[in-house]
């Protein structure tokens, strides 16, 4: 910025010698005339425009370029604050809307630091250098000549707050356009199947018409603005021909100097008109910036803080104190009151109906949302205060909703240990039933998955998931309900190779296929987000309570299945 704002100041300084020499020229022919001298003139000027070009060229290389590295690093800061929100944040925010103001709103605070610093200090310098000439010529020309500076002032203070206002309706609808779009595509099977493209393509059309009608809006004010700037400049150019022209015939100035005093008024028309231009850039610059603090000034709720202690490695022991948790203050609680012991190395299955908490219990126990202080604990140390880094290290989690990268199958299964060598993805793969099926794919495991494995089956998706999670190692491995797309003789092979893996492993299984729990250490059974019934199957079934009515339920689906 510095060398940019160098080289403005000496392009504008070479640039002011011009009129000048043009003068001492004019005034030349009124005197013996050497053709000699004439040829000196014509050089000095072609000699000094080459040199403004030079220095023209080297202050957009540095102040653009800078801008564009500025740019880069701005987008790796707003990515890299964002890998740090937790899930709350995202539910809150659209996809579309952040990616409008990663792309969008960061080209216009980019266009700032560029264009818009490179003209505002070029007017600055250019003014500052072409008036202090133009009174060395005339101060009664200048004073006429800059008459309607206040009037400019004015328009660019009035125009300039129309132009923020109505450029954040423009980037606010450009976000919900974004959505829109991104929302279609990830759910076009859904859009397809219930045949509403028509549907969906009038609402897509709706909001590209309230993106046009605000467009607009902002159009006919920005083109306003700009032959306002015109017409200030051609009245202050009106004025200096007609007082100038007064002054040559009176004989107080030459017609040499009024020509240069011309070429510097001249050289302020630019600079003028930019500063329009420069106006519109700042102002939709900062209401796209007013648009990236909110992202960037909405602090990360769940972070390593003062209390955090240093841990290096977790056996996996899990205690659960008095915990009730509520996703907001208006809902009721997710979990109420839930107190658990989980030895390190055992199993503990969590059973119940649809929407009892059981995937709660797995957001909190991973930190996706942060329990209350002083309810969950491992290795006896509370949740809160283990680093979030080592935690996730030592935690394999397998969600109920399964997510593929659009990479390559070997990536996605390495994705939790990402210099994993072959022989080890292969082995994770094989237990978790999955390396056969990736052997028969043309490029196996090179293969490219598309948009959250679209081309995979939901059992597939979800026995790479497993491969994924076993490959870490971890210490305690969460399943959420991971083998409900997989079929009964898959998910028994999946279980015998599991029982090996999870030796010395503390595993929470949800799930709720009850014959793939039986052989677990302890089962709870939760309901409308409290335990209800704990214990072991054989136990849980003499209880003959909501245990032994699923247990039932089941067996008569899978006989009736069987009868089928």
């Amino acid at each position: 910025m510095l060398i940019g704002t160098l080289f403005i100041i000496i392009g504008n300084a070479i640039a002011i010698i011009n009129p000048i020499v043009v003068k001492r020229a004019i005034d030349y022919l009124t005197e013996d005339i050497e053709i000699k001298q004439l040829l000196i003139y014509a050089g000095l000027i072609v000699l000094i425009a080459f040199g403004q070009g030079v220095f023209r060229f080297l202050m957009r290389q540095t102040l653009i370029v800078g801008s564009r590295l500025i740019e880069n690093d701005f987008r790796n800061d707003l990515f890299a604050h964002l890998q740090k929100m937790s899930a709350r944040f995202f539910q809150n925010m659209p996809t579309g809307d952040i990616m409008s103001r990663m792309t969008n709103d960061l080209n216009s605070v980019r266009a700032v630091l560029g264009p818009g610093i490179m003209y505002s200090i070029n007017t600055i310098v250019t003014f500052g250098f072409v008036v202090w000439m133009m009174l060395s010529l005339s101060p009664m020309l200048t004073l006429v000549g800059l008459l309607p500076i206040p009037l400019m002032a004015f328009l660019v203070y009035k125009f300039g707050r129309q132009i923020h206002k109505r450029y954040q309706r423009i980037q606010a609808q450009l976000s919900r356009i974004s959505t829109k779009a991104q929302e279609n595509f990830s759910g076009i099977r859904i859009v397809k199947s219930y045949v509403q493209e028509k549907y969906e393509m009038e609402n897509f059309d709706k909001l590209n018409w309230e993106y046009v009608e605000k467009n607009m809006s902002f159009v006919r004010v920005f083109a306003a603005f700009h032959p306002m700037m015109h017409f200030i400049v051609g009245i202050a150019v009106i004025l200096v021909l007609f007082v100038g022209g007064i002054q040559i015939v009176e004989g107080i100035i030459t017609l040499g100097e009024f020509v240069a005093f011309t070429l510097y008024l001249g050289m302020l028309v630019w600079p003028s008109i930019a500063l329009g231009w420069v106006v519109g850039i700042f102002q939709q610059g900062t209401a796209s910036m007013e648009r990236i603090n909110v992202i960037l000034n909405t602090p990360p709720d769940i972070i390593d803080d003062e209390k955090t202690q240093f841990v290096e490695k977790i056996d996996g022991k899990i205690t659960i104190k008095n915990l009730t948790f509520a996703y907001s203050k208006e809902t009721e609680p997710a979990l109420k009151n839930i107190n658990l012991q989980i030895k390190a190395g055992s199993i503990l299955a969590v059973v119940g109906r649809t929407g009892s908490g059981k995937s709660t219990l797995m957001n909190l126990l991973t930190r996706n949302y942060d329990p209350a202080p002083g309810t969950i604990f491992i290795d006896d140390i509370d949740i809160r205060n283990i680093p979030l880094q080592t935690l996730r290290q030592n935690i394999g989690y397998i969600p109920q909703e399964t997510f593929l990268f659009s990479d390559t199958i070997e990536h996605n299964v390495s994705f939790g240990m990402i210099f994993a060598e072959q022989e080890q993805i292969k082995r994770a793969a094989g237990i978790a039933q999955i390396h056969e099926a990736i052997e028969e794919f043309p490029y196996q495991y090179e293969t490219i998955l598309g948009e959250r494995g679209i081309n995979l089956s939901g059992g597939q998706k979800q026995r790479i998931s497993i491969a994924r999670a076993i490959l870490k190692q971890p210490k305690i491995l969460l399943l959420d309900d991971a083998l409900s797309a997989v079929d009964t003789i898959t998910e028994e092979k999946i279980l015998e190779k599991l029982q090996g893996e999870m030796q010395n492993k503390t595993c929470v299984w949800i799930s709720h296929r009850i014959s793939a729990l039986q052989d677990a250490d302890k089962i709870v059974v939760l309901d409308q987000g409290e335990i209800i019934e704990e214990g072991t199957h054989n136990e849980l079934l003499k209880l003959g309570g909501l245990y032994w009515d699923l247990y039932e339920k089941q067996k008569l689906e899978e006989a009736l299945d069987l009868v089928e």
